[in-house]
């Protein structure tokens, strides 16, 4: 996929709507096959495509649960084989990864692969309402992470403060001797007093 700048989601709930937006935005894919890692080997067919060994449990596995999702296709078997490919290897990447490990870049080239999956008329709105769930725990982990990185400073904001209330109270406990003298000349010249018998 050619998405090469970096999207982060960590200026507020504004940007997570951002990317919730960019999920449904009709955009042209720039998902390729070889975006996905260890997907070489000598294709052998799974129904009636050919996928690479590594996908060859993440097909079944759809179809067990979802049937055929490109019974709806009028295109050609060679036209939507290499849809199915890709769909097949975004899912297959979604199912090694934590959340912690997954990227807006990934988001939107997951993105990409169940999009062009539907333009195909493959029935994989599952995908895309899945995909949905995954962004939204994304922007709540970084949400977290933005809320966890402002009550440390907080907390270190309110560390300092307790200790310049200590100090605060130590000099004025050490300086009321002298803070009184002060208060004394208080709008006065300093010769107040000077001529004041001690008697």
């Amino acid at each position: 996929m050619e998405i090469a700048a970096s999207h982060p989601i960590s200026n507020g709930c504004a940007d997570g709507a951002d990317i919730l937006t960019k999920l449904e935005a009709d955009e042209q894919s720039n998902v390729r096959l070889s975006d996905f890692a260890g997907l070489g080997g000598e294709r052998r067919p799974v129904g009636k495509y050919n996928f690479p060994p590594l996908l060859h449990q993440i097909v079944k596995n759809i179809t067990e649960v979802y049937g055929d999702v490109s019974a709806a296709s009028r295109l050609s078997v060679s036209l939507t084989g290499e849809f199915y490919v890709v769909f097949c290897a975004s899912i297959k990447e979604m199912s090694e990864l934590r959340l912690e490990q997954v990227t807006e870049n990934m988001i939107l080239k997951w993105r990409d692969a169940i999009k062009d999956a539907l333009r195909v008329r493959f029935k994989v709105d599952f995908a895309m309402e899945h995909l949905k769930k995954v962004t939204c725990a994304y922007i709540g982990l970084m949400e977290r992470r933005k809320l966890d990185s402002m009550a440390s400073k907080i907390s270190n904001l309110e560390a300092q403060l307790s200790v310049g209330k200590a100090e605060y109270c130590k000099i004025s406990e050490m300086s009321k001797i002298y803070i009184d003298a002060a208060d004394e000349f208080t709008g006065k010249a300093v010769s107040w007093g000077i001529f004041e018998s001690s008697y």
